[in-house]
């Protein structure tokens, strides 16, 4: 799943419409969910509806969360779960949470801290560092590291982990930083590169954890 996210994605903004892009990540995460939520073409159409529904509301006309990375996640994630309550669909799998944590929980934790640190730093990096506009737009970043992910990672929590911390780097540096909204930067704030991957670190590794522990109670399995 991660790596039709980040393909779609990619294949939207780059081939079609560069601001398109954001309206595909956030069905694409919809497009994440378990076959048993979406076990046919017209429940996975009534999945998009709802997501378009959820996308035009919260971020095309309130603009929720704005600068604050995760938002078209939420979005998705919410369109999913009515549909999860419209279908009866348990939010607890523990089959799930007993295979994932059969090597112990200390070293899932870990795991996903790492990896959810190492994808929000490397976001943010591309974003920051590169010359192309294209790099250096949150939503292409995100993509781009979670198809690297993708191919070179065999470890499918360590991947969800890495693309779950690409989404703490698509956050405004000034918002996760200072806790400052766009457009209302305070004056004298410094924001030197260690402050800025720092933040970000600490961030992802925070992200990490939460996603750890909503894998190891088996909430929103299938649901994503």
């Amino acid at each position: 799943p991660v790596l039709a996210s980040s393909a779609m994605t990619l294949l939207v903004s780059t081939c079609l419409d560069r601001r398109l892009g954001q309206a595909a990540f956030c069905g694409s995460f919809a497009g994440m969910t378990g076959g048993h939520l979406a076990p046919n073409i017209s429940m996975a159409m009534l999945l998009g509806a709802l997501t378009s529904l959820s996308y035009e509301v919260l971020i095309h006309i309130n603009n929720f969360c704005l600068g604050i990375g995760g938002r078209l996640g939420a979005t998705a994630f919410l369109a999913t779960s009515i549909l999860a309550k419209y279908q009866g669909a348990a939010s607890v799998g523990r089959k799930m949470r007993r295979g994932l944590w059969k090597n112990g929980p200390s070293s899932i934790v870990v795991t996903m801290m790492l990896y959810s640190v190492l994808g929000s730093v490397a976001t943010i990096f591309l974003r920051e560092c590169s010359d192309d506009s294209a790099a250096a737009d949150p939503v292409r970043a995100s993509s781009v590291i979670g198809l690297l992910g993708s191919l070179f990672l065999k470890d499918p929590t360590a991947l969800l982990a890495l693309y779950g911390g690409t989404f703490v780097g698509m956050s405004l540096p000034s918002r996760l930083m200072y806790g400052n909204a766009p457009g209302r930067e305070k004056v004298g704030q410094a924001q030197s590169a260690l402050a800025l991957f720092g933040s970000f670190a600490g961030a992802g590794a925070f992200a990490g954890l939460i996603h750890a522990i909503s894998m190891h109670y088996g909430y929103w399995n299938g649901g994503w």
